[in-house]
């Protein structure tokens, strides 16, 4: 989630059709259908759909505040080999000028911005999956961990590991939250102390949830590689799973089950990675408890549109889920 204040920077500037100037500025810098960009959503990035000679694009962009150029390039680096590798992701179009990430000053922030391509399918909500269906979506990670086991790139430098992210949680943390912060110093012995081999470490999705995954007829679609980071691979079945799992969930429940079923026709996973799971549910909800900390900076104001309004709740409402989970142990 990007701070509030950015978001509204840019949202503001959003017409009742969905049009926005900052976003159609932007959006120059590639082949497109005038005037056909609107509004999609806004969270960790501002995305927009758009159509170039009627097929469907998006274009996803966010203040230079937020993601660095760097890292940008070296996750379109990433779904480009992917790809080639025959892993469905929505792979970057070409700007007009042949590059792939567009950098943009505007009246309104600088922004670093990329086009993909749609892809073809239809998104799920976690009540309409049966046991194939969750045997579908583990299988799907599973793939896509072993590819990752291959990839040569040497850009991923430029990604976030686990240390930048406990130090990002330690930084955005409230000074009266003493549960998260004695959280952060457990976490960071724990992770120091685990193996790092390419068998079990390497790039990440960090976000396999069912919002960033298309299904269609002849398998799984990936979306939002965004915050791709380097971690150890099981956690990225922790975060696909942290729902099921703060509601009690284990690997015993037969959707997990059926999911890691699946995920082990098409990678490796023993036991002792299985094990990590409750370590890494832990690191997921002291990020979201973080990331929403720092997205909390717009103070209130009567002149806030009400939907700002009711999004600053829902993320006040949220972290206290989460601080409660943290003191508690997720219990």
């Amino acid at each position: 989630m990007m701070r509030l204040s950015t978001m509204w920077n840019v949202d503001r500037t959003i017409d009742a059709s969905g049009r926005n100037p900052v976003a159609e500025r932007i959006l120059e810098a590639w082949p497109h259908d005038q005037g056909s960009a609107r509004f999609f959503r806004s969270s960790a990035n501002f995305v927009y759909v758009v159509r170039h000679e009627g097929k469907r694009r998006f274009l996803r962009f966010a203040d230079a505040s937020e993601r660095s150029r760097a890292a940008i390039e070296a996750e379109v680096d990433l779904l480009a080999w992917l790809d080639e590798a025959g892993i469905a992701v929505a792979r970057a179009v070409r700007t007009n000028a042949g590059g792939c990430v567009e950098t943009t000053v505007t009246d309104r922030g600088t922004f670093h911005a990329v086009v993909f391509a749609g892809l073809e399918g239809s998104q799920l909500d976690i009540e309409e999956l049966d046991g194939p269906r969750f045997r579908a979506w583990g299988a799907a990670l599973g793939k896509l961990h072993t590819a990752l086991k291959g990839y040569p790139g040497s850009g991923l430098a430029a990604r976030s590991g686990w240390r930048d992210h406990l130090a990002l949680a330690s930084r955005f943390l409230p000074e009266e939250a003493p549960a998260p912060r004695r959280e952060v110093d457990e976490l960071a012995a724990l992770l120091a102390a685990l193996p790092v081999d390419r068998d079990t470490f390497g790039p990440i999705h960090f976000d396999f949830e069912l919002d960033n995954l298309v299904w269609h007829d002849r398998g799984v679609g990936i979306l939002d590689f965004d915050d791709c980071a380097r971690c150890w691979f099981v956690a990225d079945i922790a975060f696909a799973h942290r729902d099921l799992f703060d509601g009690g969930a284990g690997v015993d429940d037969a959707s997990v089950r059926a999911f890691l079923d699946g995920y082990a026709d098409a990678c490796t996973l023993d036991q002792a990675q299985l094990a990590l799971l409750p370590t890494f549910s832990r690191l997921a909800r002291l990020l979201a408890y973080a990331r929403t900390a720092r997205a909390l900076d717009l103070p209130p104001e009567p002149a806030h549109p009400e939907w700002l309004g009711g999004l600053t709740a829902t993320l006040r409402e949220r972290m206290e889920g989460y601080r409660t989970a943290l003191e508690t142990g997720g219990r």
